[in-house]
C-alpha cells in the first residue's frame, strides 16, 4: 500500500467518465495523486468547476493537490461557451501588439486561480513548420523559431503574473509532422542540427518554464526506437543536461495511441518513469488505471522500477509545490462576473482584426455560403450564420439571371483539407467567383490558386466568426476596405 501511494503521487488523473462516486472518492483519499486534471465534460457552468475544485483539494488534505486543465485558448478550451475566450495561438500571434500576449495569457491564469485551478498546460511552444500538421496547426504561435519563442515568452510571463503554473509542449517540438499523435506515434527524420535550428530553439530559450511535456514522437536523430515520452536520450539527457531544465516534467496524457503503440498502461507508465518524467499523465480514472497503478507498485517494490527514477524527481516536485501556492479564499471568492475586464471583448476583436490574411478580391455579391468542413463549437453560431446576419447570404436559388451565383466556401475543420476534398474544391472555384475562408488548419489556401478571393483567420471561436463576417460585409461593401497588411504574398 505505501509503494501505492508513492506510485499514486506521481499521477495526474482526470476524473471518472460518469462522474464522482463513492468508490473513487474513497481511492482517491485512500490513494491522493499529485493532480487532477479537469475537462469541460466535468462541470456544467463555472459555478460548479468552482464548486469542484473546492471538493476536490478538501478530499485530498492534507496532501497538496494541483489542479490542472488544459487551457490554450481557441479550440483547446474548457472555459469556452462559459467565457469569452483568446482566439488560437497562430491567430493571436499575428494580431498582437507588443504585451497583448502577456495581458490575455495573465487574464486568463486569473480566472484560473479564481475558479480553483493552478496548473495550465500552456502555452504550446513547437513551431508550425508543417502547414499540414492536424494536431497542432493554428495552436502554434508561429512559423519561426524565432516568434514562436517571443510569444512564449510573454506567455509565461503572463501566467506566472496570474499566479498560475505553466508547461510547455510538447518537447523536444511536435509541429513537424502529419500525423495525430492522439491517433497513431509519428515519427520526424530531421536531422539534429535541423531540429535544433527550429523545433527545439524556444525550448531552448525558455529552460525556467515551470514543467515540460514531452511529445509521443520518435525524433530517429535523438532516438531511433522511442517516442519522446520514453526516451532517455530526450526526456533526461536533452531536457536535464543539455537544455538545463530543472523544473517539472509530465507526460502527455498515456492514454493517446501515440503513447499506446506497442504498450499497456503499465508499460507506458514503467518506461516514462524509467527514461526521467516526474509525472505521469492519465486522462480518465477507471479499474484499468487502478490495476495500472498497483502492478506500478510492485514493480517499485521488486527494483523493476529502479528507486533513483522516482527519488530524483522529489526535489523537483516539492519546488514546483513551493513555488505556487494554491488559490487562496481571497482568489476563490472573486466574483464571476469580474472574471472578464471591462476592454477584454473590444480588446481581443482588435487583435484579431489585425491578425486577419486577405489576397485576392472579394467578388461582388449576394453570396452563397457553403461549408467545405463546418465545424462549430458549442458556443455560438456557425460562420454561415454570422454572414447571413450581415445581409451576404444569398436567396436560395441564387442570384437571378445565367450566372451562378459567387460562393464563399468556409472550412473550419481542425484537419487538413486534402486529396478528393482538395481537388473538388479547386473546381468548384473554377466553375464560378469563389471566395475561401480557413477558419482553422488554413494550410488548403495556398493550394487553391483558382480562388478569387481568400481570408485566413486560423481561428473559429465565436469572437473570431464575428469578426470575419464583419470583415466581409466591409469589403463586399466596398471592396477598397483592407487592412495595410492585407494582399502580402502567401497566405500567413
Amino acid at each position: 500500500m505505501d509503494a501505492q501511494r508513492v506510485i499514486a503521487r506521481r499521477m495526474v488523473i482526470g476524473l471518472p467518465p460518469a462522474g464522482i462516486d463513492a468508490a473513487w472518492e474513497r481511492d482517491f483519499t485512500a490513494f491522493p495523486p499529485a493532480g487532477v486534471i479537469l475537462f469541460r465534460r466535468d462541470f456544467r457552468d463555472l459555478d460548479a468547476l468552482r464548486a469542484l475544485t473546492q471538493r476536490l483539494r478538501a478530499r485530498a488534505r492534507p496532501r497538496r493537490l494541483f489542479l490542472a486543465v488544459d487551457e490554450e485558448g481557441g479550440w483547446v478550451s474548457q472555459l469556452a461557451g462559459l467565457l469569452v475566450v483568446p482566439p488560437n495561438a497562430l491567430l493571436l500571434g499575428r494580431g498582437a501588439a507588443p504585451g497583448d500576449i502577456e495581458w490575455a495569457s495573465r487574464v486568463t491564469g486569473e480566472r484560473l486561480r479564481a475558479l480553483g485551478l493552478d496548473w495550465v498546460y500552456a502555452p504550446v511552444a513547437d513551431v508550425a513548420s508543417e502547414p499540414r500538421n492536424p494536431v497542432i496547426g493554428p495552436r502554434s504561435y508561429g512559423e519561426t523559431p524565432a516568434e514562436v519563442s517571443a510569444r512564449v515568452g510573454e506567455a509565461l510571463a503572463g501566467f506566472r503574473a496570474a499566479g498560475v503554473a505553466a508547461c510547455l509542449k510538447h518537447f523536444p517540438g511536435h509541429g513537424d509532422t502529419r500525423v495525430d499523435s492522439h491517433l497513431a506515434l509519428p515519427t520526424s527524420d530531421k536531422s539534429r542540427a535541423a531540429l535544433e535550428a527550429c523545433e527545439l530553439k524556444p525550448y531552448h530559450d525558455h529552460p525556467h518554464a515551470d514543467a515540460m511535456m514531452p511529445a509521443h514522437e520518435v525524433y530517429r536523430a535523438l532516438d531511433a526506437e522511442r517516442p519522446a515520452t520514453y526516451s532517455p536520450a530526450i526526456a533526461r539527457d536533452l531536457l536535464r543536461e543539455t537544455l538545463g531544465f530543472r523544473g517539472v516534467s509530465i507526460t502527455d496524457s498515456l492514454e493517446m495511441k501515440g503513447a499506446r503503440e506497442g504498450r499497456g498502461p503499465f508499460e507506458a507508465a514503467r518506461d516514462s518513469l524509467a527514461a526521467g518524467c516526474d509525472l505521469l499523465l492519465f486522462a480518465l480514472h477507471d479499474d484499468t488505471l487502478r490495476r495500472a497503478r498497483l502492478e506500478l507498485a510492485r514493480a517499485l517494490t521488486e527494483g523493476v522500477i529502479p528507486h533513483g527514477s522516482i527519488d530524483a524527481g522529489r526535489e523537483r516536485l516539492a519546488a514546483f509545490d513551493r513555488a505556487h501556492p494554491e488559490p487562496d479564499a481571497e482568489a476563490l471568492a472573486r466574483p464571476l462576473a469580474a472574471l472578464t475586464p471591462p476592454d477584454w471583448e473590444s480588446r481581443l476583436a482588435a487583435i484579431v482584426e489585425r491578425g486577419l490574411r486577405v489576397t485576392g478580391a472579394l467578388p461582388a455579391g449576394p453570396y452563397r455560403v457553403v461549408a467545405a468542413a463546418e465545424e462549430p463549437g458549442p458556443d455560438g453560431p456557425p460562420l454561415a450564420a454570422e454572414l447571413a446576419a450581415e445581409g451576404l447570404a444569398a436567396p436560395p436559388d441564387g442570384r437571378s439571371g445565367a450566372d451562378p451565383a459567387p460562393e464563399i466556401v468556409v472550412h473550419a475543420g481542425r484537419k487538413p483539407l486534402a486529396g478528393d476534398a482538395l481537388e473538388r474544391l479547386r473546381a468548384r472555384c473554377r466553375a464560378r467567383p469563389t471566395a475561401l475562408v480557413g477558419l482553422q488548419n488554413d494550410s488548403f489556401l495556398g493550394e487553391v490558386p483558382e480562388a478569387a478571393f481568400t481570408l485566413s483567420a486560423a481561428d473559429g471561436t465565436p469572437l473570431t466568426r464575428r469578426v470575419v463576417a464583419r470583415r466581409l460585409a466591409t469589403l463586399a461593401r466596398d471592396p477598397r476596405a483592407r487592412a495595410p497588411e492585407d494582399g502580402a504574398p502567401g497566405i500567413r
